[in-house]
């Protein structure tokens, strides 16, 4: 249960790097500052699942973390018992179906060979998994094959603790969940047997990423994935929408503190992201190096 907050912002990372941009300066944090702003908040780039080895969050970012009285991520991830144990159960599969229900026999059993024999996942959580939305599955299964890893928003929260800064969420996790259940089974299925995940080099994609995020590339992050095509017509849900949403409370909370935002990197650039938003609010955006 501990862990189900991180498994619900984790599978955002399918989407969250899908995004148009025209950022030329490499950077994830911004720095937003004007229109009545006494002091500049920031804004962040996360990938919300990273290999321990590859993790990094420079003095620089530190120091401007440190300066601010708030974070703010896209969810509060500091749920209580009674929350998570009602997010368990929307992430259920309906009715009381497993995966199996949604596969051909030989679908299934070419998905159970690989969790069970290649990636060795364990019996009991191998029937956890597939009592479970395919797409919450697709987590566990991405976290089994990089091993031991990190999560911004998890780092972060336990910073922002130790400052005795306040924490607050742009959305709920249940807003998120909604937004995944337009996504039907069927569709979920094909995402996690799609031939790429039973190569030899299953990862070998989202390693180009991890690479590019480190460069805070976000322009070559687009590049990588223009030719995808798969979650194109959730774009507006998973991406724009969100990001409209988003802006009025940033507004809000930047005029009360600053504030540290923390958000998915693909949220940030482009005319519909996050940082040309605020420009269009009147706000001063510049990259912080």
């Amino acid at each position: 249960m501990k862990k189900l907050s991180l498994l619900i912002i984790s599978i955002f990372i399918v989407f969250s790097i899908k995004a148009q941009t025209n950022a030329t300066e490499k950077s994830l944090l911004w720095e937003i500052s004007g229109n009545g702003l006494e002091n500049p908040s920031y804004i962040f780039g996360t990938i919300h699942l990273i290999p321990e080895d590859d993790y990094f969050f420079t003095d620089l970012m530190k120091a401007k973390f440190s300066d601010c009285k708030t974070l703010v991520l896209e969810v509060d991830i500091n749920m209580s018992l009674k929350e998570q144990i009602a997010l368990a159960k929307k992430i259920l599969l309906p009715n009381g179906k497993t995966i199996e229900d949604y596969m051909s026999v030989e679908q299934y059993k070419k998905y159970s060979d690989y969790i069970l024999d290649s990636l060795k996942i364990k019996k009991s959580k191998y029937k956890q998994m597939n009592k479970i939305k395919p797409i919450f599955g697709s987590s566990i299964i991405l976290s089994e094959l990089l091993g031991k890893i990190k999560s911004y928003e998890q780092e972060l929260n336990k910073i922002a603790k130790k400052n005795n800064m306040n924490i607050v969420g742009l959305e709920t996790a249940d807003y998120q969940i909604d937004i995944l259940d337009k996504i039907s089974i069927e569709k979920q299925v094909e995402m996690i047997t799609d031939e790429d995940m039973y190569s030899k080099q299953p990862l070998k994609e989202y390693y180009k990423i991890i690479d590019t995020y480190k460069k805070q590339d976000l322009e070559m992050i687009n590049k990588l994935f223009k030719e995808e095509k798969s979650m194109q017509e959730f774009e507006n849900e998973l991406l724009y929408d969100r990001n409209q949403n988003w802006i009025k409370i940033i507004e809000k909370l930047s005029k009360e503190n600053p504030i540290f935002v923390a958000v998915g990197s693909a949220h940030l650039p482009g005319k519909k992201g996050v940082l040309n938003l605020l420009k269009e609010k009147g706000f001063n955006v510049r990259a912080v190096k």
